[in-house]
């Protein structure tokens, strides 16, 4: 496996851990400036080491098809517009992270990049 460095990249921040099994739902309301939105994401179909992922946030959907591998193993949500820079976008990044053959569950990791601290999460599951 292959490590990359990016230079002045923000530490990932608030990760969380969801073991899924088909069709179960992780809830998370994301709280900042007044508002609240839910994100939500699951999964449907697991075939040739490639998970297919539901995510919903702000009531805009996605699908995703994410591999275990470097490539394609995640997807990303803006969850707020930038006040100064584009690097000040705070988001949400989800990563397949492993499938269990035995139990049919998929580790899916949560991380939130805010380097201005403007989100606040409540897990509604798990």
């Amino acid at each position: 496996m292959t490590l990359a460095v990016v230079l002045n990249a923000e530490p990932l921040s608030a990760a969380k851990s969801f073991t899924l099994k088909k069709d179960e739902v992780a809830k998370i309301m994301i709280k900042s400036e007044g508002q609240e939105r839910l994100l939500t994401f699951r999964w449907t179909l697991y075939r040739d080491q490639q998970l297919v992922v539901h995510e919903s946030f702000d009531r805009f959907v996605g699908q995703h098809v994410l591999n275990t591998g470097y490539t394609n193993q995640s997807f990303r949500k803006t969850l707020l517009p930038s006040k100064r820079t584009i690097r000040d976008i705070p988001y949400a990044l989800v990563v397949f992270k492993k499938f269990d053959e035995a139990s049919k569950s998929a580790q899916l990791d949560l991380f939130i990049i805010d380097k201005e601290k403007r989100i606040i999460l409540d897990y509604l599951t798990k």
